[in-house]
């Protein structure tokens, strides 16, 4: 008894819900609700908001008869500029004007931001912007390389008020030649005036890893963007290499990457790496990282070095000694005097050389 009084309850309700999704749909009854259906239609073709779409109302001779029937919308013209509406009760169909309103790109935030703070590229992304508000900006450049006069959170809109009237720039504190990579020893940051500063200057918050000049530079000189070159190189296996090799020329060499894929645990320069070994193997063609390297070992327990006090170019005495543990590059190790029995410790300088302390 109870299982038929459930599947008749269920039965009764579906009955229902199939009864209302059959049933036309019925167009609002007045001309403000039929445009306001005609928007929604439009935006939902759209993918949009109704907000965005203008409607030109009809002829105000043409008599807009409310519809009582079944109401549809489509696109007569391949140009999307008009909308035909028909009505089942009564029969009539009407051709109305539609179109989306333009929208601008306005610059805003990509995360948060603190005042004071130099914008750069990554900082800031376009968004379409229907209603821009007075003093927002369409372009990166009229952004990058200025700071914040305020902080601002996430997505928010940047107005020209937020800005200041300076800009960032880099000048060089030393000459250098075309190929070099800028380093931060290199160069300064100078303030210019937005009015007066040049439109080729270059203008970031950071230097990018691995940049390297395009042509020579001079001391004083403020970065421009013709001085940098557009291709990054980092240094990268010229040959299978194995675990525990030590790198020295023809295993290495420079290669491009694209300026996406750079970062800063990569090496720009091939010296940068000498009296290093691999702590993994590598494959031809593959960027070497500093997670990748260690300093090799450079001298070998029980084996006789140099070992070196003084300089070269002054007074310099260097004699035999036996190493008495594993060193390498930079490493403070014990070595004995085999004649005298003495016991010394010097730092490891190059391959079986140690210099004194």
């Amino acid at each position: 008894m109870k299982i038929s009084l459930f599947i008749k309850t269920v039965v009764t309700m579906t009955a229902a819900l199939l009864f209302a999704l059959c049933q036309p749909v019925q167009a609002a009854s007045t001309p403000e609700s039929l445009l306001n259906e005609l928007a929604n239609w439009v935006a939902a073709q759209n993918q949009t908001s109704a907000d965005h779409i203008r409607v030109t109302p009809p002829d105000a001779r043409v008599k807009l008869q409310p519809c009582s029937g079944n109401l549809s919308f489509d696109y007569p013209f391949a140009n999307h500029e008009s909308v035909r509406v028909r009505c089942t009760q009564p029969n009539w169909q009407l051709f109305i004007k539609v179109a989306l309103a333009k929208s601008v790109n306005s610059v805003v935030t990509s995360h948060a931001m603190s005042t004071g703070q130099i914008i750069t590229d990554a900082d800031i992304e376009l968004r379409p912007d229907f209603s821009p508000a007075a003093g927002s900006l369409t372009e990166r450049s009229s952004v990058t390389g200025r700071a914040l006069k305020r902080a601002m959170g996430k997505g928010q809109v940047i107005l020209a008020a937020d800005l200041d009237s300076t800009l960032s720039a880099i000048k060089f504190k030393v000459a250098l030649r075309a190929d070099d990579i800028v380093s931060e020893a290199a160069v300064e940051r100078v303030t210019l005036q937005r009015n007066t500063a040049p439109a080729s200057v270059w203008l970031g918050s950071e230097l990018p890893p691995g940049l390297r000049l395009a042509r020579d530079v001079q001391a004083g000189q403020v970065l421009q963007i013709a001085d940098l070159a557009e291709i990054r190189q980092v240094v990268v296996a010229a040959t299978d290499l194995l675990t525990g090799q030590a790198l020295k020329p023809g295993l290495i060499r420079l290669d491009k990457l694209g300026q996406d894929k750079v970062t800063r645990s990569h090496y720009f320069e091939l010296n940068k790496l000498d009296g290093m070994e691999l702590v993994r193997p590598i494959r031809t063609g593959e960027p070497i990282r500093s997670a990748d390297v260690r300093p090799a070992l450079l001298v070998k327990k029980g084996e006789l070095v140099l070992f070196s006090v003084g300089r070269a170019t002054e007074f310099q005495v260097s004699v035999k000694l036996e190493a008495l543990q594993d060193g390498r590059l930079g490493d403070q190790i014990k070595l004995r005097n085999n004649e005298s029995g003495r016991t010394l410790s010097g730092m490891v300088s190059g391959p079986g050389a140690v210099r004194g302390m």
